[in-house]
């Protein structure tokens, strides 16, 4: 066998096919921030709509 062979056998025996990441990652916390953020805006919101309303009779 070649180098090239040997080196690409052995490329194939330490592949992992599973994938390691960080017990949380930075866009999971961006993905929970960004859902905060959309909470509170349509909190916001709703809080307009039921003052609007409150006003509106």
């Amino acid at each position: 066998e070649s180098d090239e062979e040997e080196t690409r056998q052995e490329e194939d025996e330490n592949f992992d096919p599973i994938p390691r990441t960080p017990e949380e990652s930075k866009e999971e916390r961006n993905d929970e921030e960004d859902q905060d953020l959309r909470l509170s805006e349509e909190a916001r919101i709703q809080e307009e709509e039921d003052t609007d309303e409150l006003y509106r009779d």
